[in-house]
């Protein structure tokens, strides 16, 4: 008969070579997988530091290019404009460098800016209560000045179309069918009650044939965008044409610049208006489109390269119908 104790020194051998195999192994396999992700860190370190020079690089270039862009927007854009007017519209959010990069390049093109025009974050509210003061305001507003809806606007944004239909007929207007004093009464409602405001300019006194509406800096809500789409092509009804533009850090899935591209789109749109191409190409778009092109995505997310910079031209305005009619 086996002796229990042997039982016990054979159990106690047993888990000393297991002990003893482990530490052996853990030690052999703490040093290849020291070397392991010694080696895993020196590459991620390494491609780190490419990654930080192709950005420098990258950054370098694009200042290269907009130098180049600034000394030759003489060129590129001079006169493209010559006799025409233009309107600004911001929306909440919208980056200040580029309205004022765009206002230089209008002027550059020998245009008109005829004024800046706000919309609040109150405009772009989507609530039930709000969706109905503004259709209420945009109604008294256009019956004031003796406008008819062409259209009654249904769904989430039906507030704020209805409002950028008497808005864009007191900016923009290719047949100039509203009074200067009717113009100015229809924005003072709007402002009266804190959906827009007017930062510059005196855009009711001479309606603008083409529009601009720079979209937030940033990401916005899917309904702040659908509001922007709305009111864009609102503009673009009313005037001869519109751009919608936006800075680089708009470009996402639900900015308004990618909401109107999957839908046509129906305005041109520019989403590098922070630089000097950017807004070179906003003012070739708007000529564009007055030359009777259809509107393009001129968009980083698509790389769409513009067409060839079109030749400073004299011709005859052309009228366009507008969204919002006069009673006569």
């Amino acid at each position: 008969m086996i002796d229990f104790r042997y039982h016990l020194v054979s159990i106690i051998a047993v888990f000393l070579a297991l002990a003893v195999g482990l530490v052996v192994g853990s030690t052999a396999l703490s040093g290849k997988a020291e070397e392991a992700l010694t080696a895993a860190q020196h590459r991620a370190l390494a491609d780190n530091a490419a990654l930080r020079k192709q950005k420098d690089q990258l950054q370098q270039q694009v200042l290269a290019d907009n130098a180049v862009a600034e000394a030759s927007s003489e060129r590129l854009i001079g006169g493209l404009l010559t006799g025409e007017r233009v309107v600004l519209v911001a929306a909440p959010g919208a980056s200040g460098s580029v309205l004022g990069g765009l206002t230089t390049a209008l002027k550059q093109a020998g245009a008109t800016v005829t004024g800046q025009v706000n919309l609040t974050s109150t405009f772009t509210t989507t609530t039930a209560q709000n969706e109905a003061a503004l259709s209420g305001l945009a109604e008294t507003l256009a019956n004031n000045a003796g406008l008819v809806l062409t259209s009654q606007p249904t769904g989430p944004v039906a507030g704020q179309q209805a409002a950028a239909q008497v808005i864009a007929a007191s900016l923009v207007s290719s047949s100039a069918s509203l009074t200067s004093s009717a113009s100015e009464n229809i924005l003072a409602g709007f402002s009266q009650y804190g959906f827009i405001s007017v930062d510059s300019g005196t855009p009711a006194d001479a309606p603008a044939e083409l529009a601009i509406l720079v979209t937030p800096s940033g990401q916005p809500t899917l309904t702040v965008s659908q509001v922007l789409v709305s009111v864009a092509q609102e503009l673009k009804s009313a005037g001869s044409a519109t751009v919608m533009a936006g800075d680089r850090s708009s470009i996402g899935t639900d900015s308004a610049i990618s909401l109107e591209n999957s839908a046509g789109p129906a305005v041109s749109t520019v989403d590098y208006a922070d630089t000097e191409i950017g807004q070179i190409v906003v003012v070739q778009a708007l000529r564009y489109a007055l030359s009777g092109k259809a509107p393009k995505a001129y968009t980083m997310e698509t790389a769409l390269a513009p067409d060839p910079a079109p030749t400073p031209v004299s011709t005859p305005k052309t009228s366009a119908s507008s969204t919002v009619k006069s009673h006569g």
